[in-house]
């Protein structure tokens, strides 16, 4: 129609020598065996993978913090090495976690994720640059490749899109002597053999309504809940620096908890006394009626093209007449979807109210887990008790 010509020489074929034809059983044969060349091309591509892991190539993009990839192995970033040294150093000294995120920011070293963006130098960068994470320090103390130790194949992914699952020890593949050291081994061994003495205990945390809610509202951190006679919420990283916006900066818990009990009533007193604006049953109707009209329209327009490819009506009618048909199908269209979305929107609106009743039902009516995180996204906090509150249903209020 648009006067193009098609060839595909491996396949022997050529449109202009087959008009109306797409190719038949050969084509669809191809590409059944470029699908299967694909999936054998796959598995290979895993066997050289795994070969190479076995013969100690470092295949991933990344590298671990203190080390840089050179031809397919691990050499030694000096500035990254110091501070891993410089950890290294203060867990053997005794100090505990608090004490080391404390050190590392006096110093203004930049966390590892920072450094690997390249912005290592930069004077400008936010005091949370400088934050180093509890989860981080313990990764580095207890990870092998400082001392000279190839690690790999630690995780497994089963399906295309699927989360990483952590693979046994025992799977690893691991090679001493791979690379060149940061750490000297014994000085790694003493390290594991302390680092029971500043874990962090295995406490069965007690579930509380706000649990994983409250975040600092200038660093933008989750706040601590410090369980004692009075709970209080505070942001931990206000205790490195008194200059900080956050510092000292925290509220009771009860207290949150009766400011954000009046939001949510007030947004539940809102949505229980929103009144239906259309009919449900009306919007349906049209909806259907929408739909017979979009595919009446899509028929017309293939059978007038078959009228073309048999000749019957000349290209320029075709043109003109599909050009209408577009048109009008492109406006039904638009109708139809402002249908959906007020339908939608018609339907979020009865399942809401449906469950809040029936989160509401119990007596007496509390603030509940369910209830924060059924209407709660985030909780922000500030000086003089100011909060601002980030709410799930945010597009329907």
């Amino acid at each position: 129609m648009y006067h193009v010509r098609f060839i595909s020489v491996t396949e022997n074929y050529d449109s202009d020598k087959s008009k109306n034809n797409t190719g038949g059983i050969p084509v669809t044969i191809q590409f059944l065996k470029n699908e299967y060349y694909s999936r054998d091309l796959s598995q290979k591509s895993k066997s050289a993978k795994y070969s190479k892991m076995q013969k100690g190539e470092y295949i991933q993009k990344n590298c671990c913090y203190g080390y840089k990839k050179e031809n397919n192995t691990l050499k030694m970033d000096e500035p990254a090495a110091n501070t891993v040294k410089l950890i290294f150093q203060l867990a053997l000294q005794g100090n505990n976690y608090t004490q080391m995120i404390k050190e590392l920011y006096h110093r203004k070293i930049v966390t590892p994720k920072i450094y690997k963006e390249g912005r290592k130098s930069q004077k400008d960068l936010p005091y949370h640059s400088y934050i180093w994470s509890t989860t981080t320090i313990k990764r580095i103390l207890s990870d092998e490749q400082y001392i000279g130790t190839y690690v790999m194949r630690k995780t497994a992914v089963k399906e295309l899109g699927e989360r990483a699952t952590k693979r046994e020890e025992k799977d690893w593949i691991k090679i001493s002597g791979h690379h060149e050291a940061i750490i000297k081994k014994e000085i790694f061994e003493q390290v594991q053999k302390q680092l029971f003495h500043f874990k962090i205990k295995d406490i069965k945390q007690r579930e509380y309504s706000l649990k994983g809610k409250v975040c600092c509202g200038y660093c933008y951190h989750n706040m601590d809940r410090r369980p004692k006679k009075r709970a209080v919420f505070l942001c931990r990283h206000s205790e490195i620096d008194a200059a900080f916006p956050c510092h000292n900066l925290s509220i009771l818990e009860k207290e949150l908890e009766k400011i954000v009990f009046q939001m949510i009533l007030k947004q539940i007193e809102i949505i229980m006394n929103t009144k239906q604006v259309s009919n449900i049953d009306v919007q349906r109707t049209q909806k259907i009626e929408l739909q017979k009209q979009v595919k009446l329209h899509q028929q017309k327009k293939k059978i007038f093209y078959e009228e073309y490819v048999q000749e019957k009506i000349t290209e320029e009618q075709y043109r003109k007449i599909n050009l209408e048909l577009t048109k009008e199908l492109e406006s039904i269209q638009n109708k139809l979807e402002e249908i959906n979305l007020q339908l939608q929107h018609s339907q979020s609106r009865n399942n809401l109210q449906n469950q809040i009743e029936k989160i509401t039902e119990n007596t007496p009516f509390l603030l509940t887990k369910e209830l924060v995180d059924f209407f709660i996204d985030k909780i922000y906090v500030f000086k003089e008790n100011r909060i601002e509150v980030k709410w799930k249903i945010e597009d329907f209020l």
